[in-house]
């Protein structure tokens, strides 16, 4: 078989709020363990957006990456209510100008609602523009999943960090919803990329390694020795997140 070619839906940028033993956050290093891993592009998103401001963490990620031909922006957005971010229509100018294709949500962290009342306008906008939405297990519930879905049948909802014991709401969502993704790093379910992969296809699988908080080869691994074909592989370490990626339209 041809080499398969890794595109990471997942790395971070800066330093964490709190840094594990282990781990990093220097780009160089991410970079050189990026190469060491065979791992070629990346979206990135900023530590300061999620843990601090998102405006201002955006604006450092996007100097930090500009002239990059290995990191692509992942934005961290949220509603405006407070005035405090972009509205959808100048988001969406903003993320234009600055070819970014994809963002991500942190309702929990960042203490707003994703019910239609507060979020709607802004899922709407991302809906029409076919912008990837990532948002974490850990932010948000299944009935809320179920709801944001329903309202926004077009949406592509990337869901990150699953953990197994979510499998059972996981499956109905996903047979229901077909704009609903999964991003492959913390799914460590028992054969669970060979049993997505028959069930639902291969194209609902999306690579991310979590990196530099994660290992890269161990997320790699995970596609590299799953027993699915060499075509369903390339599918999901690059082929779905490239497709989606070229469907966004701002």
């Amino acid at each position: 078989m041809d080499k398969i070619r890794f595109f990471d839906a997942s790395v971070r940028l800066g330093a964490r709020m709190i840094c594990d033993p282990g781990s990093f956050y220097e780009t160089p290093e991410l970079i050189r363990k990026m190469e060491y891993y065979g791992i070629e592009r990346a979206l990135a998103y900023h530590s300061l957006a999620s843990n601090y401001n998102a405006k201002i963490g955006n604006d450092i990620l996007t100097d930090e990456i500009k002239n990059s031909k290995i990191f692509s922006p992942v934005w961290v957005v949220m509603p405006n209510h407070t005035g405090e971010f972009y509205d959808p229509d100048e988001l969406r100018v903003k993320m234009r100008e600055n070819d970014v294709r994809a963002v991500k949500i942190l309702p929990r962290d960042h203490n707003y609602s994703l019910s239609e009342w507060n979020s709607g306008e802004l899922l709407k906008m991302l809906e029409d523009c076919r912008v990837p939405v990532m948002i974490g297990q850990n932010q948000t519930s299944p009935d809320i999943m179920h709801d944001v879905m329903l309202a926004h049948p077009e949406l592509r909802m990337i869901l990150t960090d699953i953990h197994y014991s979510g499998m059972r709401n996981l499956y109905p969502l996903l047979k229901k919803f077909k704009g609903l993704y999964i991003e492959t790093i913390m799914f460590k379910t028992l054969e669970g990329i060979e049993d997505i992969c028959g069930k639902f296809g291969a194209n609902r699988l999306i690579f991310g390694s979590g990196a530099p908080h994660y290992s890269g080869g161990a997320a790699m691994a995970m596609i590299n020795y799953a027993s699915v074909s060499d075509d369903e592989k390339n599918m999901i370490a690059s082929g779905n997140l490239e497709k989606l990626l070229g469907e966004a339209s701002l």
